[in-house]
């Protein structure tokens, strides 16, 4: 439990949303290009959640530099 909760601190702090952006965005790219290849639709869907998450992880940063 310990683990997790010092995951999760780490994670709100502006470098971990930061990595989190860059693996998600990464994540989305091979994702997407395999449900464009594939026609998938939940390819396609986990995709978007994908790129949701990044666009959230961008959004703190830039919210907690205020």
């Amino acid at each position: 439990m310990k683990v997790l909760t010092r995951f999760d601190n780490w994670h709100k702090t502006r470098k971990g949303h930061a990595v989190f952006a860059v693996i998600e965005l990464l994540a989305f790219y091979l994702v997407g290009s395999r449900a464009l290849d594939t026609g998938s639709w939940w390819e396609y869907g986990f995709a978007l959640l994908l790129v949701i998450g990044s666009v959230q992880n961008i959004v703190q940063i830039f919210k907690k530099r205020r």
